[in-house]
């Protein structure tokens, strides 16, 4: 998977005003696109974890207690 593009203040805002009707600051954006883009760094680890088919990474439990 490729990296992801970062995000630029000027995306969040239009993305503010058209889904959300509301305005956003410059700086707001820029808070909110460098949060994104950090998060979105932070996953590039997580995606490069090779997972096969029939593996589940995540630990589930049963309702039924006692049993796994």
């Amino acid at each position: 998977m490729p990296d992801p593009l970062p995000l630029k203040p000027s995306f969040i805002s239009d993305l503010s005003n058209q889904v959300w009707g509301r305005s956003l600051s410059e700086q707001d954006a820029a808070a909110v696109a460098g949060l994104l883009n950090g998060l979105n760094a932070d996953m590039q680890a997580f995606r490069k974890v090779p997972i096969a088919d029939g593996d589940e990474p995540a630990t589930t439990y049963s309702a039924v207690e006692g049993e796994p």
